[in-house]
């Protein structure tokens, strides 16, 4: 593993932008992806009986830090007019949160900004908009109801996308199957629907892709079908509906595969 990291750490990765090639352990064509994102580089090989996979921390360059100052120097009036204004018990994560860090080992979260609600047990999931923090959905963790809470009510959405956006989403139904799609396809954007249904608002956030993918949870076929027609009919894009065998979160390979195919 090493070795891996090694050759990971010697590609010429800019902070932002993704690596693909074919993959120098399995030999896969154009199977193994890298992405640069806050000075860690994500890596993984998509072939099914290569396990290749993991992060490496590679810093970022004088160039990198500054292009990642000037816009939030750019934003700095905006930011400090945030919507959302962390309460004092939301915190952020340390050792002795031991149900938080199970939670982000369980779903492979260990590289995702997060915070920790010592009230409620809950692992935060800080949502912003043009920099500013605008909402956050918390997670409990020990069977508390709601299961997920939102702490502002503003965002409709939770979006999270891992180097450059391929200009392809993936809608889902839960925060954790949003970032597992991204981790899974770098440069698709998974968006997780934080309502019941959708409506004007929801539709608006779709407009800025070309491909749209409707994958709701197994026990929701129906509304999967239902959802990718009403999109289709809204924005007249290209929707497709994926068929799932299990939630995403838990990254059965058949979904991954028919995944990818999609994308």
């Amino acid at each position: 593993m090493q070795n891996v990291k090694k050759y990971v750490e010697g590609l010429d990765i800019k902070e932002g932008m993704q690596y693909r090639a074919t993959c120098p352990w399995c030999g896969g064509k154009n199977t193994f992806t890298a992405t640069k994102e806050d000075g860690t580089v994500l890596y993984n090989c998509y072939k099914l009986d290569c396990r290749i996979k993991g992060a490496t921390s590679t810093g970022m360059t004088a160039e990198e830090i500054m292009g990642r100052l000037r816009p939030q120097e750019k934003h700095k009036q905006k930011e400090e007019q945030e919507l959302l204004t962390w309460p004092e018990h939301v915190v952020s994560p340390s050792a002795e949160h031991t149900l938080h860090t199970k939670f982000v080992k369980r779903w492979d979260l260990e590289y995702e900004y997060l915070m920790y609600d010592v009230k409620d047990r809950r692992t935060v999931f800080p949502i912003r908009h043009e920099g500013r923090l605008i909402d956050a959905v918390g997670r409990a963790l020990d069977g508390a109801i709601p299961k997920w809470y939102r702490y502002s009510g503003v965002a409709d959405v939770y979006k999270r996308t891992i180097g450059k956006p391929n200009g392809v989403v993936i809608l889902v139904e839960d925060v954790i199957s949003a970032v597992s799609a991204a981790k899974t396809v770098p440069g698709l954007t998974g968006l997780a629907i934080l309502g019941t249904s959708l409506n004007v608002t929801m539709m608006k956030h779709l407009e800025d892709y070309y491909k749209i993918i409707v994958a709701l949870d197994p026990d929701a076929a129906h509304k999967t079908l239902a959802y990718k027609r009403e999109i289709e009919s809204w924005t007249g894009l290209d929707t497709r509906a994926l068929r799932l065998d299990d939630d995403l979160k838990y990254k059965v390979e058949s979904d991954i595969m028919k995944l990818k195919e999609l994308v």
